[in-house]
């Protein structure tokens, strides 16, 4: 019984930091109708291998409430169509060939665009990001309340059954940035969307003074705050979101590997520790379900399916917020965990030993620090 007692004890103690890791879901505010003037846009999409995705944003682009002062699409040494798609839709394109040594595709790519960009300000975004017709106009009314650069977590849409392991990955990577918690402890920005001044990105160097890292967007968030110019962070929804890895599950595991391996680190220790033990009080229960079920006591039986039925609640209370996803992933929760531990003990060995990482076609031998 004195086991038992430790168990619901460590539980209550994970719904305890579920309301501090998640205490808020930032939104963007709606799009500005009070004819206010808006400052030029530059929209700088970074593409590689990105023929399809890049149709789909482009055509999103092209329905804007608002629009652009201009879109850049810097092709970086594709394979497919992608530099075709973009000339079709009549963007700005740059094409890029033979990357330097000490950059990564991404960085490369970034400042290449920011580089001839003319807007007041820079809209970076990947090219996996979908926009409602209202999304431009909640960008920069953002930008315009808060005065400062603002970067955005995108809403997820997950289709394919593999995808929905991104859910608990999706989860601790708006906790670990701060995005979530009660106050502001940001670390670092969110790398599919970002705007800015340009002035402020000249400021801090653009992305040459991060252009080894492979998690850019988390040292951006620092050269920002080294350069004492603040930043707000949102969770996006319906009008900015993005579907992750449809490429397999092969991709998936790769680009998590990726960012956990060279991400972790950067995490603020007090948010880790307790990221650990929420993940491991969310373990606990499914163990000892299962375990009261070989003792046949019925009395925790009934208390552990009550606790696993809280855990369902809360993860699928959390799975609204962030994306969208299936049901019964929500409900066979310990799966994701699973798939979670595997993909995340990887990564973590990767980075002990200094393991290659691969991502599309490219080796990364980037740094997780500026």
């Amino acid at each position: 019984m004195t086991v038992d007692l430790l168990i619901l004890i460590n539980m209550c103690v994970g719904i305890a930091f579920t309301a501090l890791l998640f205490y808020r879901f930032p939104g963007l505010p709606s799009a500005e109708k009070n004819g206010k003037d808006f400052p030029s846009v530059s929209i700088i999409i970074p593409a590689r291998n990105e023929e399809k995705n890049l149709k789909l944003l482009l055509e999103d682009l092209k329905t804007q409430s608002i629009k652009p002062l201009e879109i850049i699409c810097v092709n970086d040494d594709s394979s497919d169509g992608t530099a075709q798609v973009a000339e079709a839709y009549g963007a700005t394109l740059v094409n890029l060939r033979d990357k330097p040594e000490g950059w990564t595709g991404k960085t490369w790519a970034c400042q290449n665009g920011a580089d001839i960009a003319k807007g007041a300000l820079l809209l970076f975004l990947d090219a996996d990001v979908r926009l409602g017709q209202n999304a431009l106009s909640r960008l920069v009314h953002a930008y315009q309340a808060a005065d400062c650069t603002i970067s955005v977590q995108p809403f997820h849409t997950a289709k394919e059954p593999y995808e929905q392991f991104s859910f608990l990955f999706n989860l601790i990577q708006i906790a670990a940035n701060g995005t979530s918690l009660p106050r502001n402890t940001n670390i670092g920005l969110h790398g599919p969307v970002l705007l800015l001044a340009k002035a402020d990105y000249a400021k801090i160097g653009g992305h040459e003074s991060v252009r080894q890292c492979v998690v850019e967007d988390m040292v951006f968030g620092q050269k920002l705050k080294q350069n004492h110019l603040p930043y707000q962070l949102f969770v996006g929804d319906k009008d900015v979101s993005y579907r992750m890895y449809p490429g397999g599950l092969r991709s998936l595991v790769q680009g998590w590997v990726k960012n956990f391996a060279f991400g972790a680190t950067k995490t603020n220790p007090l948010v880790l520790l307790m990221i650990i033990l929420w993940l491991g009080s969310m373990i606990t229960v499914p163990i000892y379900l299962v375990l009261s079920v070989g003792r046949a006591d019925l009395l925790m039986l009934g208390v552990y399916g009550l606790l696993y039925l809280l855990w369902v609640l809360i993860l699928g209370f959390l799975a609204n917020r962030i994306g969208r996803f299936h049901v019964l992933p929500i409900i066979l929760f310990p799966v994701l965990v699973a798939g979670f531990l595997l993909i995340f003990f990887f990564s973590l060995i990767t980075k002990v030993f200094g393991l290659p990482v691969t991502w599309k076609g490219r080796v990364i031998t980037g740094k997780d620090e500026a």
